[in-house]
């Protein structure tokens, strides 16, 4: 998987030294092709990279979260889940297609689950790590958490953030999810307010139907009505 500046998963994960061990094939990967590989080799860890921007469709198969995170406690070692967008609140109930969500992966049963600050979540830019205490507290302990942590200022951005939810109120509060939740009629309302103030401005402005994506192609596009500007 190769994320936002070019930068690749996989030379992420060998900057640490660690040794990959690919599974399974590109479209299809069963739980055996696991186990086979639990079997014959030293692993350390399980991880799973959600593709959150990208879909492979058509003769597809992938084990679910619940199934290696069984073959994870079956061989003793963490399953490190990569959720990506770290969505908090359902996006289907928007009429988007669903992103898995942090809770679900907790749920799970995922000993390490990492995210995004921003994205779905809405806060500022940053990297967040919840999962199982064994797992977590050797990682603030690490040399570099001290250099890679966020600042006071970034800090305080995301614990507001979390607030809203806290609160029940992220619909009403956090900006991606206030106009993701937007009820079309309201959308609509907004596009023939603007087209009425360029009107008014000397312009010719029409309202009329349109698509648009959610968040860089994370979800779905949904429909909405867009001011149409010409110039007379």
């Amino acid at each position: 998987m190769e994320i936002g500046g070019g930068f690749r998963v996989p030379d992420v994960m060998e900057q640490s030294g660690a040794k990959l061990i690919e599974v399974g094939t590109t479209n299809r990967t069963h739980r055996r092709d696991y186990e086979m590989a639990l079997v014959t080799k030293d692993v350390a860890a399980i991880v799973r990279a959600h593709s959150s921007n990208f879909r492979t469709v058509g003769f597809t198969t992938e084990v679910p979260l619940s199934g290696l995170v069984e073959l994870a406690n079956w061989k003793n070692i963490p399953l490190i889940d990569d959720l990506g967008s770290g969505a908090l609140l359902d996006t289907a109930q928007y009429g988007l297609a669903h992103e898995p969500t942090v809770q679900e992966s907790v749920a799970a049963g995922a000993h390490v689950i990492c995210f995004s600050g921003d994205k779905l979540l809405g806060g500022p830019q940053a990297g967040i790590v919840v999962g199982q205490e064994q797992y977590v507290q050797p990682l603030k302990k690490h040399p570099l958490a001290r250099a890679l942590r966020i600042d006071k200022l970034d800090l305080a951005a995301l614990s507001a953030t979390l607030v809203h939810y806290l609160k029940g109120e992220a619909t009403q509060k956090i900006p991606v999810w206030r106009m993701i939740s937007l009820p079309l009629s309201e959308i609509e309302r907004q596009a023939q307010t603007f087209a009425q103030q360029l009107q008014a401005a000397g312009f010719t402005a029409d309202v009329m139907d349109g698509q648009s994506t959610v968040g860089g192609d994370r979800c779905r596009v949904k429909r909405c009505p867009l001011s149409w500007l010409r110039s007379r």
